[in-house]
């Protein structure tokens, strides 16, 4: 009997020391993966490796830059940023990864009407449904993820042509539409 309580000892014990490492989450960045929960030495270094790392204004924040050679732009030396990390009590416990961006007046105005269509969108502890599609229709291909809503939709598409680097347009937007059985209820309402 002692030699199971031992194994099953041993078995906790073990359990106990890699429970960490199974609850880690990797996130992938700019060619690297860092681990959530990494302690700051390993997660600095590994970083420091792979990007040109800059201490943002907030303590315990590093903006991450491709590590390359100064690139001149403006008064930036660095180009565009990667990411940034946040660190947290001597562990990484933050990362985010910059998805893209674009300077256009199109382009603001629309951000701008997305930011406004998710604030009107139902605040009382629904989440949305989120689906996505891709697509691919003669010589372009569509890209699609749709929020939805009980009274609407809001749509980010992504149409590219094929044959035309640097031609893709984004359109975004927000759809209403009647719920079955809705006209009857109108009706009625009269």
């Amino acid at each position: 009997m002692k030699r199971h309580s031992w194994t099953y000892a041993a078995l906790g014990l073990w359990a106990l020391c890699i429970a960490p490492l199974a609850a880690a989450q990797s996130v992938a960045i700019g060619g690297t993966t860092l681990e959530l929960g990494a302690s700051r030495a390993d997660t600095l270094a590994i970083a420091n490796a792979h990007f040109n790392i800059v201490p943002a204004q907030v303590d315990g924040q590093y903006m991450l830059f491709p590590k390359q050679g100064p690139v001149i732009v403006g008064r930036d030396t660095y180009g565009k940023p990667v990411g940034t990390l946040t660190i947290r009590d001597d562990r990484l416990t933050r990362i985010s990864r910059n998805l893209g961006s674009f300077r256009s007046e199109d382009g603001e105005q629309a951000i701008e009407r997305l930011i406004a269509a998710f604030s009107r969108a139902p605040n009382g502890g629904d989440t949305p449904a989120v689906r996505t599609d891709t697509g691919v229709s003669g010589d372009a291909s569509t890209s699609r993820v749709y929020f939805s809503y009980p009274d609407r939709a809001i749509q980010i598409v992504l149409f590219r042509p094929n044959n035309r680097p640097g031609l893709a347009t984004i359109d975004i937007t927000e759809q209403y539409a009647l719920r079955p059985g809705s006209v009857g209820n109108a009706e009625k309402q009269r």
